[in-house]
């Protein structure tokens, strides 16, 4: 699915679909619509959104890893390299490029606010998930942050029983 993803908003930005630094909301359309006839899923333009700050926050990890001593790129295997030593004390030691769940920072005006209960047999399918999730937004959560919960509870959908 991230292949087609990235396969045609690469091709909406060749297409100046890319005015800025997002696409236009016809090329969020003609992902959700391949994603959706390809995959037999339902795929809604806002997932898409959704998904495209997930890629945009994993890159710019990535670059912010590779500028970081003692790390390279293998080029040839797509992937950031270093050694052992290197990898432990940036990496284990100090979880600096791990995140969780349970590291997302909430604001504290959010304490109040009650968790989604996963085991929620009324949650059967994804889109009522991700509406929500979304319905959210009035307790004070941010567009971006819900997305992010979004993408991380559906990416392996198989663990959370969500069609």
């Amino acid at each position: 699915m991230e292949h087609l993803f990235l396969e045609i908003l690469a091709e909406e930005a060749q297409k100046g679909n890319k005015p800025s630094n997002t696409f236009k909301a016809v090329s969020f359309n003609r992902v959700a619509v391949a994603i959706s006839e390809r995959f037999q899923v339902q795929c809604d333009a806002k997932y898409v959104e959704n998904h495209l700050r997930t890629v945009k926050n994993q890159w710019q990890t990535i670059c912010t890893i590779r500028d970081e001593s003692g790390f390279g790129w293998d080029d040839n295997m797509k992937m950031i390299t270093c050694d052992r030593a290197t990898y432990d004390a940036a990496v284990m030691a100090t979880g600096s490029f791990g995140r969780t769940f349970a590291d997302i920072d909430l604001d504290d005006d959010n304490q109040d606010s009650v968790p989604i209960d996963g085991d929620n047999e009324e949650i059967e399918k994804t889109p009522y998930l991700y509406e929500e999730l979304m319905s959210m937004e009035e307790e004070g959560f941010n567009d971006d942050f819900l997305g992010s919960v979004f993408d991380y509870l559906v990416e392996d959908i198989d663990t959370f029983n969500v069609v």
